[in-house]
C-alpha cells in the first residue's frame, strides 16, 4: 500500500477518534488553560489528589435548561459519590493543541476492576514527539490513585521518535495480575513520519501484582491499534488496527503472533468494535465499512453485519445477524458497546454508534431492537456495564464529551421494565459547587457488589457558557444506594 494511500486511512482514523480543535473540546493554549482553572477552580481542588465526597439533592434535579425527551425515572435517594482530578500527568500543562506537537489529556479506553479489588483505565496525551500514555489504578479501600504504566518510559523512546499518546482499549487483567496492551497513535503519522520516524504501535505487557512492565515491541510493522480485548481465559490478546484495516491475534502464553493481517473472508472489522464472549472465547465486531467525508453517525454503509473471530485455523465469518436499525432514524451503524457477560437469556446488549439499544443473542444468531439509550434519537457512548444480578445495565451516554449538555446522567436501565432511571445527574452540581464540567467517559465499571460505580471523565474547569471538553480529567466513583438498587 503507498504511503498516500495510508495516510489517508490515517485520517479517517483520526477525525474519528480524536477531539475537535475547533470547538470548546480542548483548552487552545496552556495560557487559557492556567487562566481558566485558576479562575473556575472554586476550591483548590486542581492538584488535589485527596477524593472529595458529597452527596446532594441537586444530583436528583433534572436541569432546568434539559433538552431532551424526558421519559426517564430519577432516583429518590441521592448518592454519596467521591471525586478528584487525576494528577502525576506530566507535564502538567501541555503544548497548544493547535500545534502538531501539541496535545490534550484525556482518557479513551474502558475501565477494568483487576483481581486486587483495584479499578484501572488509562489516560493519554494525545501527542505524536512527546507522546505517552499512563495506566493509572484507584484504589477504593484508600481512596489513593497511583500512576502504575508509563508508555513513554517503558518503551524507552525520546521526543524524536513518533511515540504514541493513547491506549485505547481494554485494560484487561487475568487473575494472576497479567495486564497486556496494545498503544495507539494521537495525531496520525504522515507520510514523511511513515517514510522515517514512524515504524507502528507497541506491545506491552504489565503485572499489577509485581508491578512489571516490559515493551514486547512493534508487533505489527506499520500499524497501530485503536481496540483491543485479552482473553485470560485462553491466552489470547486480539486488536483491530487504524491503519491498514489491519487486525492482530497474540498468544500470550506462548509469545508469538497468531495471526496478523487483514480480515479473511473480506470482512472489515470495526476499528472500535471487539466483543469477547467470555464463555467461549468468540470474538464479535460488527462488518462495517467506512464512506470517508461522512459524520461519524453517518460514515457507515451496507446492513452492518455481525461478524466472529474463531481462532482454530484464524476463521472470519460474517453472520446473518445484523444490528438494527435506529427506531428514529431508520439507519443502522457499527456496533460500539456492549456488556462484558450475557444476561439470564444469554444475550449481549449493546449500542450502535447512534445510542440504538438492542441485543445480540450469538448461540441463535440474531439480535433484538430495545430503542435507544437516551434522548430522542440516542446518544453515542463507549461502555456498559451489568449488575451482577443480571437486571440492571450501567452507562453514561454522551463519550464525546457532550453529556454535559443533558447534564451529564449515569443511567441504570432496568431490564426488566424497560424504564431508565438517572442516579445522578453531575453537571450542574460540580460545575457549581467546584467550577468543574464532566463531560462524558468512554469507560466504567462496576464492583463485583453492584454497589460501587468507577468511571473517569474528561472534562475542564471552565464556565457554564463555555461549555465543557477534554483537558482536565477527573475521576468519580458512585456509591448507589441500597434502595436504588434492588435486584
Amino acid at each position: 500500500m503507498k504511503a498516500s494511500h495510508i495516510a489517508a486511512i490515517v485520517m479517517v482514523s483520526f477525525l474519528l477518534f480524536s477531539p475537535s480543535r475547533s470547538s470548546a473540546a480542548s483548552y487552545k493554549t496552556p495560557d487559557e488553560q492556567r487562566q481558566m482553572e485558576r479562575t473556575c477552580d472554586k476550591k483548590g481542588i486542581l492538584r488535589d489528589a485527596s477524593m472529595h465526597t458529597d452527596r446532594s439533592k441537586m444530583f436528583m434535579t433534572i436541569p432546568p435548561d434539559y433538552p431532551e425527551v424526558v421519559d426517564f425515572d430519577v432516583a429518590e435517594t441521592p448518592p454519596e459519590i467521591d471525586f478528584a482530578i487525576v494528577q502525576g500527568l506530566d507535564p502538567f500543562y501541555l503544548p497548544s493543541f493547535e500545534h502538531r506537537t501539541g496535545g490534550v489529556y484525556g482518557g479513551w479506553g474502558d475501565v477494568t476492576k483487576g483481581p486486587d479489588g483495584c479499578f484501572y483505565f488509562s489516560i493519554g496525551n494525545h501527542m505524536s514527539f512527546g507522546g505517552t500514555a499512563y495506566i493509572i489504578r484507584y484504589d477504593p479501600s484508600v481512596k489513593e490513585q497511583t500512576i502504575v504504566v508509563d508508555l513513554k518510559k517503558t518503551v524507552g523512546y525520546g521526543d524524536d521518535v513518533f511515540g504514541d499518546g493513547k491506549f485505547h482499549g481494554d485494560p484487561d487483567i487475568g487473575p494472576g495480575g497479567d495486564m497486556w496492551l496494545l498503544s495507539f497513535f494521537g495525531p496520525g503519522p504522515t507520510e514523511e513520519d511513515l517514510a522515517t520516524t514512524y515504524r507502528g504501535s507497541w506491545l506491552i505487557r504489565y503485572n499489577i501484582f509485581s508491578g512489571e512492565s516490559e515493551c514486547l515491541g512493534i508487533p505489527l510493522e506499520g500499524e497501530s491499534w485503536p481496540y483491543h480485548a485479552f482473553d485470560w481465559q485462553r491466552g489470547l490478546l486480539f486488536g483491530v488496527g487504524a491503519i491498514g484495516g489491519n487486525v492482530i491475534a497474540y498468544d500470550t502464553r506462548e509469545h508469538r503472533m497468531i495471526y496478523g493481517g487483514a480480515p479473511g473472508n473480506g470482512i472489515t472489522w470495526y476499528e472500535r468494535g471487539i466483543l469477547l464472549d467470555r464463555e467461549t472465547g468468540m470474538i464479535y465486531t460488527t462488518d462495517s465499512k467506512i464512506v470517508p467525508g461522512k459524520s461519524l453517525y453517518d460514515r457507515y454503509e451496507g446492513d452492518q453485519h455481525i461478524a466472529r473471530y474463531v481462532r482454530r485455523n484464524n476463521a472470519f465469518i460474517r453472520m446473518n445477524a445484523t444490528v438494527p436499525p435506529n427506531p428514529v432514524t431508520g439507519k443502522s451503524t457499527a456496533l460500539r458497546s456492549h456488556t462484558k457477560t450475557r444476561d439470564a437469556d444469554g444475550a449481549f446488549w449493546c449500542t450502535d454508534v447512534r445510542g440504538t439499544l438492542f441485543r445480540f443473542f450469538p448461540d441463535e444468531d440474531r439480535t433484538e431492537r430495545i430503542g435507544v439509550n437516551w434522548g430522542k434519537e440516542g446518544k453515542y457512548m463507549a461502555n456498559m456495564c451489568l449488575s451482577p444480578g443480571k437486571r440492571y445495565l450501567y452507562y453514561l451516554p454522551g463519550a464525546d464529551t457532550q453529556a454535559y449538555l443533558y447534564g451529564t446522567p449515569v443511567v441504570q436501565y432496568d431490564i426488566r421494565s424497560g424504564r431508565k432511571k438517572v442516579i445522578a445527574f453531575l453537571n450542574d452540581f460540580y460545575l457549581e459547587t467546584y467550577g468543574y464540567s464532566p463531560g462524558g467517559t468512554y469507560g466504567l465499571e462496576l464492583d463485583a457488589e453492584g454497589e460501587t460505580l468507577f468511571f473517569y471523565v474528561n472534562g475542564q474547569f471552565t464556565t457554564k457558557e463555555r461549555g465543557s471538553g477534554y483537558g482536565r480529567p477527573a475521576i468519580f466513583s458512585v456509591h448507589i444506594p441500597a434502595s436504588e438498587r434492588e435486584e
